[in-house]
């Protein structure tokens, strides 16, 4: 079976919703010298600085067998959200869920239900009768000044998880960062999958530490140098390349 590996960063723009994707290759004169048991591991053995990443992994092959049924796991000391298909890694991507003040809360859900284009109903913006935003972490409570308006914040593929609104959703994120008011963000081309994929019912678990199925990997991370040499090699093959294409 072939096995589509897509090492995808992610660069989340400041005060966008949507993330941007670029897909990279990375030369194998390095990384071919151990012995990677799964597309899976090499990826998380040879991202450097991974789990504090914008890097995501999608194993194609595998998604085409995804079903609700498949588990997801939402890991809050590592940042990082994983799709399980045949108890394997299918999706591993980055997400920033709640800070200090208004943590993610840790357990078993299922998935409550789902709207492609929620809205928040308990934070947004304020803005003033110019149209102008005053306010960008309000909540229906506070004051807002003559002509204006409080607009929830927008939650494209939400995923409820809990009765009182905390889900999985499109949101900005920043790699290793807990940004949110409990929410688990997520990048959009992660979001509208799991949109597809999950439905009422679908299990999601999230645990404060590496879950119990996550891979016990044999090879060793590598080292900065070896991360040194790879980046050398990829800045030569993208030169080769342009000069190749330009004396075309």
């Amino acid at each position: 079976m072939k096995t589509t590996h897509l090492m995808l960063a992610l660069l989340c723009a400041a005060g966008s919703l949507f993330t941007s994707c670029k897909s990279t290759k990375t030369p194998e004169s390095v990384v071919e010298q151990q012995n990677y048991e799964t597309a899976y591991e090499k990826f998380v053995q040879t991202t450097k600085g991974y789990p504090a990443v914008m890097s995501c992994y999608i194993d194609e092959e595998l998604l085409k067998q995804a079903s609700h049924s498949c588990p997801i796991y939402i890991c809050l000391s590592q940042q990082r959200g994983r799709l399980y298909v045949n108890n394997q890694v299918a999706m591993d991507w980055p997400v920033s869920t709640g800070t200090s003040g208004h943590p993610t809360p840790t357990g078993k859900y299922k998935v409550l239900s789902k709207d492609v284009d929620h809205v928040s109903a308990s934070y947004g913006r304020l803005y003033n009768a110019a149209g102008r935003c005053i306010n960008s972490n309000a909540t229906p409570a506070t004051p807002v000044p003559e002509g204006g308006k409080f607009v929830g914040s927008p939650m494209p593929y939400y995923l409820q998880l809990t009765w009182d609104g905390v889900g999985m959703h499109t949101g900005k994120v920043v790699a290793g960062r807990r940004l949110s008011h409990g929410c688990i963000r997520t990048p959009n081309i992660i979001a509208k999958r799991l949109f597809n994929i999950a439905r009422v019912g679908t299990r999601t678990t999230i645990c404060q530490s590496v879950e119990s199925a996550y891979p016990v990997f044999k090879t060793r991370p590598l080292t900065d140098e070896e991360h040194a040499k790879i980046e050398q090699a990829r800045k030569e093959a993208e030169a080769k390349a342009a000069a190749e294409k330009k004396n075309a």
